[in-house]
């Protein structure tokens, strides 16, 4: 039954790649789920072959790369005012917020009138990352290759290759065998 379920979301997400198509670029073989969706251009959203995507990707006039292999789980929200990054042979689990920007200005006499200046700087994301459900990856952060981010982390500080964090905010909690 749940083979029978999987193969009619891959085919709902084949019709709904169709609404999409001039929002991305994408390589061979991408796979987008009915539950996926894509706001942006072909100059904006670049994506990789062999991509599974269940998630949104959403361009705020930003660029979103997603290397070949990655997996991008349901309710998961990548956005960009400048630029967010993920390497190849990446899973980003379920529910996830990726962005490169506060979503407002921080003087609140700003936010009264929906606007000013929003801060961003860049999102880089490393090959063979994992990164755990309901995690959040914030403005500036560069995660390391071979990284995991553990379930509910919330990611402020750049990520060392080959280490795990966890926590709010995430810091290391193990070094990886792989160096």
């Amino acid at each position: 039954m749940i083979v029978l379920i999987y193969r009619l979301l891959r085919v709902l997400g084949i019709l709904k790649k169709l609404l999409f198509i001039n929002a991305y670029t994408a390589g061979k073989n991408f796979t987008m789920f009915v539950t996926a969706g894509i706001i942006g251009s072909k100059d904006t959203i670049t994506i990789g072959d062999d991509v599974e995507l269940s998630g949104w990707l959403i361009s705020d006039g930003g660029k979103i790369k997603i290397g070949d292999k990655t997996i991008i789980n349901m309710g998961t929200v990548i956005r960009s005012m400048e630029s967010v990054q993920i390497g190849s042979h990446c899973e980003v689990g379920g529910e996830c917020y990726i962005q490169d920007h506060n979503s407002m200005s921080l003087n609140f006499r700003e936010r009264r009138k929906m606007g000013g200046d929003i801060l961003h700087t860049p999102v880089i994301i490393g090959d063979d990352v994992w990164i755990g459900r309901r995690a959040t990856i914030l403005k500036g952060v560069t995660i390391g290759d071979r990284a995991v981010v553990a379930t509910y982390a919330v990611v402020t500080k750049d990520v060392p290759p080959d280490s795990v964090v966890a926590g709010n905010p995430a810091r290391v909690v193990k070094k990886l065998p792989y160096a």
